[in-house]
């Protein structure tokens, strides 16, 4: 009796650390998942307007789907040497909002003068993109806060599904592979997303470098974490 109750205990524990691990890979793999979601409304957010209509005479809110424009008048410009290279940036008093200052490139900025008329165009509230003569700018900005929350999902949901695939959650310090997966999957999530927005490359390219290169880090993550 002694023994069938030990075998029967025996198998009750394997069954339940089964179990386990299959919570935690699940878990690990639904936050990966909402990270993708998150990026996936990043990148909405930030690229969209590239290709929204302009609105119409009917569109009030600040938060429909398109492009507001609004005509305001360059108040100030300036140039800023830095190290390795010089930044420029416009003050810009708006039609029918604050004045601001933008950020611009060189071309840009050579072509404005104080007192140009320029035209903004809004995409939901906000100044998406600068227009002069033909030439338009982008004021640039990286998107490091809707990042670094994808990171986080990403980094920690696959320390996650890592663990509970290989059941190292088991062992005492086995911990060191799934964090120096999360911390690198983080670093390479925050850099490579913010470029991916920054640079504005099409979504379907976008997603599939993204899925491409998570499942090639988890996998080697995997095998890391069974030698």
């Amino acid at each position: 009796m002694g023994k069938t109750d030990g075998l029967r205990g025996g198998r009750g524990r394997a069954a339940g650390a089964l179990l386990l691990r299959g919570l935690l890979a699940l878990l690990g793999l639904a936050v990966v998942a909402f990270g993708f979601v998150r990026f996936d409304a990043a990148y909405d957010a930030r690229g969209a307007y590239l290709d929204a209509p302009a609105c119409g005479a009917r569109a009030t809110g600040a938060g429909e789907d398109c492009l507001r424009s609004e005509s305001g008048r360059v108040t100030r410009k300036w140039a800023d040497p830095g190290n390795d290279s010089t930044s420029y940036g416009i003050a810009v008093a708006r039609e029918n909002g604050p004045s601001d200052t933008y950020p611009v490139r060189e071309s840009f900025y050579d072509a404005v003068d104080v007192g140009s008329v320029v035209e903004l165009r809004l995409w939901h509230g906000r100044v998406a993109d600068i227009a002069y003569q033909g030439r338009r700018t982008e004021p640039p900005s990286t998107p490091w806060l809707a990042m670094t929350g994808v990171a986080l999902l990403v980094g920690a949901g696959t320390t996650l599904l890592v663990r509970g695939l290989t059941g190292t959650f088991q062992s005492e310090g086995d911990w060191r592979v799934p964090l120096g997966t999360a911390i690198s999957l983080f670093l390479a999530t925050g850099f490579g997303g913010a470029l991916m927005l920054s640079q504005h490359w099409p979504w379907g390219l976008a997603m599939a470098v993204a899925a491409a290169a998570w499942l090639a880090a988890a996998a080697l993550a995997v095998v890391l974490a069974l030698l």
